[in-house]
């Protein structure tokens, strides 16, 4: 039953481009925790470690198998190379999710797969498939950052992350009653919140949870949120693109006496960022649908603005391994010209010598420095590599110049 799902949930991500969370919800429905930690453990491991497993099985067929019996390779090559079960549990499972999914494929994947478990792994991979990334994305971060750079920022994205939070109250005392509880617990370096514990924990058996003690949000996502450093405490600060609403939450907290619009454009997404903000009582939020390329509010009457912006999420393969099959260069192209659109309407709203930052979870150049270029000149600027405490981010902070125009001459809307 869980190899029929997990072939599902692959086929929903490779073919028809859905993201891997959304797939896993479909699929997953009616499965005890156990089943759905095994179930994500098979997805995201394959999802991880496809370039590598599609080479593994390619060997052994002549043609290029359809979307359901890739997926049934996949999974099937996973279970074999990296989950160490016994070679005739991982078959006869496979195949027989396959007979139960589409009945004509199951002899060639169940051909296919015992021809993988009786030969070793490829000797020989390309620089790309050994890093398992697209070859637009390898060339990207290649050219970018060096090849053996690559090679490192690959061995990060190929492991899952911790569990990450921001924690609001004492965060020695809070560490040491998780401790107590036999959970490892660590002071991420990056905020003064942050702590790390492993990855799978509930975060609904932790200390506080229902006391909006914490939220989960990545350490690099924190520091950007701790980077932004107006000249004088806003009144009006706008958070666009907030759900789910941990960067919100983090803004309330550094700012109790502002007023902060939380602002969403996806409608299917208003209703966890509202309930995530009630758990952690951010009374100073009121939530807003709207786009942030055109928003309801008038020239220069805003005092302060956190744009987190959608992106290709290069930074963040390791947490979202789906990622990397559900964009492409032009993709990324596409949403640069969004990214510079949000940004010029946000300096139109700033004040006169107001500030906004501008934050991304991708390591992209077109999506980092070459969107904020020209657009005003950044105070401060960072992008923080995919490492093995946190995940991959850019930000920078710009400021709208005293006499109303905007530095570097081209915001404005």
């Amino acid at each position: 039953m869980l190899r029929r799902r997990a072939v599902a949930i692959v086929v929903r991500v490779l073919q028809r481009r859905q993201k891997a969370v959304v797939a896993m919800e479909a699929e997953a429905a009616g499965l005890s925790a156990q089943q759905r930690r095994w179930l994500y453990e098979l997805v995201y491991g394959v999802l991880r470690h496809y370039f590598s497993l599609q080479t593994d099985y390619s060997r052994f067929t002549k043609a290029k198998p359809d979307a359901l019996a890739q997926a049934a390779l996949l999974v099937g090559c996973y279970q074999l190379r990296r989950m160490q079960l016994p070679d005739y549990a991982a078959l006869s499972a496979t195949v027989e999710a396959v007979k139960a999914l589409q009945p004509a494929a199951a002899g060639f994947v169940n051909a296919v797969l015992r021809r993988v478990a009786e030969q070793a792994p490829p000797a020989k991979l390309k620089p790309y498939q050994r890093a398992e990334l697209p070859q637009w994305i390898y060339a990207a971060w290649r050219d970018d950052f060096g090849a053996d750079a690559v090679q490192q920022l690959a061995q990060v994205c190929q492991s899952p992350p911790p569990l990450t939070l921001a924690v609001f109250v004492d965060r020695e005392r809070w560490m040491a009653d998780v401790r107590r509880m036999g959970i490892r617990a660590a002071a991420g370096a990056l905020s003064p919140l942050a702590v790390l514990l492993p990855s799978g924990c509930d975060v609904t058996t932790l200390p506080g949870f229902d006391d909006g003690a914490f939220c989960v949000i990545d350490q690099a996502a924190q520091a950007a949120v701790m980077a932004y450093a107006p000249s004088k405490p806003p009144s009006l600060l706008l958070d666009l693109c907030a759900a789910p609403g941990g960067k919100t939450a983090l803004l309330a907290h550094r700012f109790p006496q502002a007023e902060i619009v939380a602002v969403e454009r996806q409608a299917s997404r208003m209703a966890r960022l509202a309930e995530n903000l009630d758990r952690l009582d951010c009374r100073n939020v009121t939530i807003m649908q709207a786009d942030a390329t055109t928003l309801p509010f008038a020239d220069a009457s805003v005092d302060g603005l956190f744009l987190d912006a959608p992106c290709s999420a290069s930074g963040i393969l390791r947490r979202h391994p789906d990622a990397k099959f559900l964009h492409s260069s032009e993709d990324v192209a596409q949403l640069a010209g969004v990214q510079r659109a949000m940004v010029d309407e946000a300096l139109r709203l700033l004040k006169p010598g107001a500030a906004m930052l501008y934050a991304v979870c991708s390591i992209h150049r077109q999506e980092n420095e070459n969107v904020v270029a020209g657009r005003a000149a950044p105070e401060q600027m960072q992008r923080l590599l995919p490492a093995a405490e946190h995940d991959g981010f850019f930000y920078a902070q710009l400021q709208r110049a005293g006499d109303g125009m905007v530095e570097g001459g081209n915001g404005g809307g």
